[in-house]
């Protein structure tokens, strides 16, 4: 069966910040489609009520999304959502394709 990995990306964003890491996502994510050929989407975004938000990225492989996750410091797209934001945790898992 074929797979893609999921990256659950928990974020906690500055206060007064949303606005300005929401704008800059688009930005990030584009980034990473033309950089990383394995990327495949992500798709969502959402804030829990812990204040935590969840960023999901899709990627073909775990070396992909490693190599996503090595370039990113790189991309000045991805440094203004980081300069907005922190990285809490990080959760992976694997979504059947077909």
């Amino acid at each position: 069966m074929e797979q893609h990995l999921v990256e659950f990306v928990h974020i906690r964003v500055q206060d007064g910040q949303e606005a300005e890491f929401l704008a800059s996502r688009p930005g990030a994510v584009a980034a990473v489609a033309a950089a990383i050929p394995g990327f495949v989407a992500a798709p969502v975004i959402a804030k829990g009520e812990d204040g935590l938000w969840t960023d999901v990225w899709i990627y073909d492989s775990v070396e992909q999304a490693e190599a996503a996750n090595a370039k990113a410091a790189g991309m000045p797209e991805f440094g203004r959502m980081a300069a907005v934001s922190e990285v809490v945790s990080i959760d992976m898992a694997w979504m059947p394709v077909g």
